[in-house]
């Protein structure tokens, strides 16, 4: 029975971590849609959003069955609740996602500023950034890599900001309907940056057990952050290989090696838990 769980528990991560690489791609679709005005490629990503939403609500239903009929305690239950919380938080980026990907037919046969599609792009890219840094800290359980986020998430605000004095510069003979539609596609892109920050906040109780933000752990070292860490369950390591070759679709992301062991503060799992092989296929899954 406990081994059926831990193998259960480890799909859900599996599979959580497959749905943030999803939202990341498609994310990158759908920029790159609303740029070079492809309203199939658009159409494209809003099909996959729902096959990728449908995914997401059967998942939450596996994680609450696992919650009523196992009674989790202690690391494995601060597991499944961060399951379901990012989640839920990818069903809202991905809401995100599927508004970039409309703006492409709402802007379709006008003449959009290109001033606003360069920024477009470039607040984009430092959004890539933070998604990936987040996928890395929680594939590899590294809160001091997470402790980071805040400060990658800086550069997307202030660049946003950047949209607004653009837009008061345009000409009148510019399309405003147009440009406006871009700023809003460029909140999304600000509003997923600032969910993958939350997400990365919610890393801190499933390591520690502690109630704190990232922002509590910005003047710790790395040492201090490790002392926090408390030792996790079999689900935290179980199918380690294949969440780090599906993490690394993501073109921001570099993950090195499957292995985790060691600190958390170096990318493992605290306690010394080697990386379990027990329960996966040939494939690296998690083997019903």
């Amino acid at each position: 029975m406990r081994e059926q769980f831990d193998r259960d528990l480890a799909k859900l991560r599996q599979d959580l971590i497959k749905t943030y690489a999803q939202v990341d791609l498609l994310l990158h679709q759908a920029v790159e849609s609303l740029i070079h005005g492809d309203q199939g490629q658009a159409k494209k990503v809003r099909k996959d959003i729902r096959k990728l939403e449908k995914g997401s609500q059967e998942m939450e239903g596996r994680a609450y069955n696992l919650i009523v009929l196992q009674n989790p305690v202690a690391s494995d239950l601060r597991l499944l609740q961060f399951i379901i919380y990012v989640n839920f938080n990818l069903q809202r980026m991905a809401n995100h996602v599927r508004n970039i990907a409309k703006t492409t037919d709402q802007t379709a046969g006008h003449k959009v500023p290109g001033q606003l599609l360069d920024l477009l792009a470039s607040l984009a890219h430092l959004v890539y950034r933070v998604m990936g840094a987040t996928i890395e800290a929680i594939v590899e359980n590294d809160l001091a890599a997470a402790t980071n986020l805040p400060e990658l998430d800086e550069p997307v605000d202030e660049l946003y900001r950047t949209f607004f004095k653009t837009f008061s510069k345009l000409k009148g003979t510019d399309d405003v309907d147009a440009a406006g539609r871009v700023i809003m596609a460029a909140r999304m892109l600000e509003r997923l940056s600032d969910n993958s920050v939350e997400i990365g906040d919610r890393l801190v109780f499933l390591l520690t057990g502690k109630r704190k933000s990232l922002d509590d752990l910005a003047d710790l070292d790395p040492d201090e952050i490790d002392e926090m860490t408390r030792a996790q369950g079999i689900g935290f390591t179980m199918g380690q290989q294949k969440l780090v070759e599906v993490a690394n679709q993501v073109p921001e992301v570099e993950i090195g090696g499957a292995g985790t062991g060691g600190s958390t503060g170096a990318g493992g799992v605290s306690g010394g838990v080697a990386p379990a092989t027990d329960g996966l296929d040939e494939g690296g899954e998690v083997s019903a």
